[in-house]
């Protein structure tokens, strides 16, 4: 990762302050494997733990074909996703919705939502989230992955990723659909 910034004087006039610059290679950044049901892997390319904004986290996941996120919502995040390789399916307040190469979804705090990956290939896409925070839950859920090495053994989510989820902000289907018959 080169941190262009860093090479430059940060102070542009007298009011302006320049921010940050990076540029990372397609294996650059925090990467972890995923437990079952999504498997395949989440890459952090951007977070406060290396870009002072803290304003949003951003990243990369790669989903075999007949895997999905389940279904959540968050309570204190935006979500988009840009969908770059495969195709799939996200399920949005009940109403499904095709993805393919192109394909933006944005999700609202409280929106119900699940994101199916149909195949034939993994399905690809670039998430952002702001404020960040996701990346908590990518490093909490996931066991380290280095770039080239073989997926490992199907894994279950680890037994206190409740309380990672919930601090976090998610919230489960369960609690999305009770708040909506309140």
């Amino acid at each position: 990762m080169k941190d262009l910034a860093k090479e430059k004087d940060l102070t542009v006039g007298k009011n302006l302050a320049k921010g940050p610059a990076m540029v990372l290679g397609p294996e650059e950044g925090e990467s972890f494997w995923q437990p079952a049901p999504h498997l395949g892997y989440m890459t952090i390319k951007v977070s406060p733990h290396n870009h002072s904004s803290n304003g949003f986290s951003m990243g990369v996941q790669v989903m075999p074909a007949g895997c999905h996120v389940r279904s959540h919502g968050h309570a204190q995040n935006d979500e988009i996703l840009f969908v770059y390789e495969g195709n799939g399916r996200c399920v949005i307040d009940g109403e499904t919705h095709a993805i393919e190469p192109g394909s933006t979804v944005v999700l609202g705090r409280f929106v119900e939502h699940s994101i199916h990956s149909d195949g034939p290939g993994d399905l690809k896409f670039a998430w952002f989230f702001t404020p960040p925070g996701l990346e908590h839950v990518v490093r909490a859920a996931g066991r380290p992955r280095r770039p080239g090495e073989s997926a490992p053994e199907k894994f279950d989510r680890p037994a206190d990723l409740a309380q990672v989820l919930e601090k976090a902000g998610y919230a489960t289907a369960e609690e999305l659909r009770a708040a909506k018959r309140r």
